[in-house]
């Protein structure tokens, strides 16, 4: 792993920056994700994204190391691992919330969304609603976030 000098100190640069799944790739993309595969609410949401928005709109995109966190949450839970799978949720939201991570996370507002999805699995559906709600402070248009918030607002209140 590389390392930068900074501040009479080393910091670790991340390990890998992003991962995608294009619309080609939906078969193989983990559920939560298609979301973010069709992350508009309304036209008018699709009419504020510029150029460079257009060409990765329709693709879901996440930091790697948030991303593998999740893998494992899921992970453990198909393998009954329930210590290993609450250790992989613990893990997750420490680095989503470790001040150290701030630069680290790209796409910050997906990472909170799997975060989100992870609570909403474990029934903790107003937590996961705050995760969903975070998510969109970070980007509030054309963020699928605002697709959770209203299941998360159908399910508690129904």
């Amino acid at each position: 792993m590389m390392s930068n000098y900074y501040d009479n100190g080393f910091i670790e640069l991340p390990f890998a920056f992003c991962v995608t799944f294009l619309t080609q790739e939906s078969y193989c993309t983990p559920l939560i994700l298609l979301f973010e595969m069709n992350r508009n609410i309304t036209v008018e949401e699709v009419s504020h994204r510029c150029c460079t928005q257009k060409n990765w709109m329709d693709s879901a995109v996440v930091a790697a190391c948030p991303f593998l966190h999740y893998l494992q949450y899921l992970t453990y839970e198909g393998l009954g691992e329930r210590d290993k799978q609450l250790h992989a949720l613990a893990v997750l939201e420490c680095y989503i919330h470790d001040i150290r991570n701030t630069f680290n996370i790209y796409h910050q507002e997906t990472a909170l969304t799997l975060l989100g999805h992870c609570y909403e699995m474990e029934r903790d559906y107003n937590l996961a609603l705050d995760y969903y709600r975070h998510s969109l402070r970070c980007l509030g248009t054309n963020n699928a976030a605002n697709w959770h918030v209203r299941r998360m607002r159908r399910l508690i209140s129904g």
